[in-house]
């Protein structure tokens, strides 16, 4: 009897059960197991909006050749500059063809041809062809270019447009383009009232003082939990750690988020194993973009640098890749004290391994505007010569160093003149002028002796064509004392 009351308990109890069971599966979602999904845990909000690869590839500056050795330099994103990269943009270049680069004389073609010069310094073929229309075989696809310079022959209206290999051995020149002599002649005329510039090497320096703009400029900072829950597929699986520099650290066990300079600057790796195979620099500026769309955005103006690694001997070529930011048409400059202006990224076959941010963003507009005037001339080219390394400087641009304020809620744009190295590192070469400078009078003072210039060489000319008229009559002495006159003057006004 108890045996047969255990069996009938014993069904009695399954058939609950299985009919718990369905209830708990069919009749009662609200009460169903739930699976986790990214869905659940990943914070979409971004800091920036996203960004494309073609915004981010321009040429650092163009150089506008006018001819009888004079030059001017146009930074982005002020008016004539976009208005030639973008007409230079619209037209195509097919059909080059390499020489070695010493086969042109091109301290001639500077001085005495005019055209124009678009300044990259090392990017990649396959990704200038994302901006302009380029045609080539498979040995220019490859490459990458420092320079494209298009020139004209006055006399026969002939344009050539030649790209400069990183090697800095190659050119190629294009035997088909849509640009003509009129073209060229259009993008120098926007030169005609720029600030005049000489070349030092390859680098050119204003021959006076430059305007430029300092700003006081406030932020605000986004919260580190913010990027960990962009970094890190589950956040609740990341432990907070603290180091003895008081830097924040999120990790989950391989990789890694520091938050430094008290909140204000992200540091994040993710370890990689090694690879034997060529870094693919295209492939890895692509990457870091869409990472960087995905992983906090964008703040304001950033440029492509390229960086030529010292390490490419160890395979490390091509892995980094760094965004320099601008605000208006000054780029960023920092050091190891205070960092921003600059988003870093080491890449491993387009996989990220490391990332470096700042956590802050510029306000638009700026609570206090100053004019302030950057030193040309002699004072500029003595102190770039007597720079470490002066020969692996690539390119010498005004820009605005950031100092932070004392209240730690606003940031000094502070006009300089900066410096980049090969390896893509930055210093400052000079200060601006001290505040309340007159460099309005500087240029009034330096354009008068350019035209007393002008007038006297003009003079010396009229004064030989003078004797040569004459002949053997006894004018020919007098002519002589006049040109002795006119060439002292001549000195005169060359003397500093």
């Amino acid at each position: 009897m108890i045996e047969k009351l255990k069996t009938v308990i014993l069904s009695v109890l399954i058939v609950l059960s299985l009919l718990q069971s369905y209830w708990l599966a069919y009749s009662m979602p609200g009460l169903a197991a739930r699976v986790r999904t990214g869905i659940d845990y990943v914070n979409t909000e971004q800091m920036g909006p996203t960004e494309q690869i073609e915004n981010v590839i321009f040429p650092e500056s163009i150089v506008l050749h006018m001819g009888q050795s004079q030059h001017t330099v146009l930074y982005p994103p002020t008016n004539f500059y976009d208005l030639v990269f973008r007409k230079i943009q619209a037209v195509g270049f097919k059909s080059f063809t390499r020489y070695a680069k010493s086969s042109y004389d091109w301290n001639q073609i500077r001085d005495k041809k005019k055209g124009v010069e678009l300044r990259f310094d090392g990017v990649p073929v396959s990704l200038l062809g994302k901006l302009m229309k380029l045609e080539g075989d498979l040995v220019f696809t490859a490459d990458r270019i420092d320079r494209i310079w298009i020139y004209m022959d006055e006399d026969t209206e002939l344009v050539h447009v030649i790209l400069f290999s990183s090697d800095g051995r190659t050119v190629y020149e294009a035997s088909r383009t849509d640009i003509t002599a009129r073209d060229v002649e259009e993008y120098v005329g926007f030169g005609q009232y720029g600030t005049s510039y000489k070349p030092d090497g390859d680098i050119y320096l204003p021959e006076i003082s430059v305007e430029a703009v300092e700003a006081v400029v406030g932020y605000k900072t986004y919260p580190p939990e913010q990027m960990q829950r962009s970094l890190f597929s589950d956040p609740g699986t990341t432990r907070t750690l603290e180091n003895l520099n008081g830097a924040l650290i999120f990790t989950d066990g391989k990789r890694g988020l520091q938050i430094e300079q008290n909140g204000k600057w992200a540091s994040y790796t993710n370890p990689a194993a090694p690879q034997t195979t060529q870094n693919d620099i295209s492939e890895n500026v692509i990457s870091s973009l869409q990472f960087i769309n995905e992983h906090g955005g964008w703040d304001g103006m950033h440029r492509y640098v390229p960086v030529n690694s010292i390490t490419d001997a160890a395979g490390d070529g091509g892995r980094m890749v760094l965004f320099q930011q601008y605000y208006g048409a000054y780029p960023i400059v920092s050091d190891e004290l205070y960092k921003f202006g600059y988003m870093r990224l080491l890449l491993q076959q387009g996989i990220v391994t490391e990332y470096e941010r700042s956590l802050m963003t510029l306000e638009s507009v700026a609570q206090l505007k100053t004019t302030r005037w950057l030193p040309g001339g002699e004072l500029l080219r003595s102190t770039l010569q007597a720079m470490d390394r002066r020969s692996e400087i690539r390119s010498v641009y005004p820009a605005v160093r950031v100092i932070p304020s004392t209240d730690g809620d606003s940031l000094s744009m502070v006009p300089v003149w900066a410096a980049r190295y090969a390896d893509g590192t930055q210093v400052v070469v000079m200060n601006a002028q001290p505040a309340g400078y007159d460099g309005m009078s500087e240029r009034h003072q330096w354009q008068l002796e350019q035209q007393q210039k002008k007038n006297t060489t003009a003079n010396v000319d009229k004064a030989i064509s003078g004797i040569g008229a004459a002949g053997s009559s006894g004018r020919s002495n007098t002519s002589v004392g006049s040109l002795l006159d006119l060439e002292d003057k001549t000195a005169a006004v060359e003397q500093p």
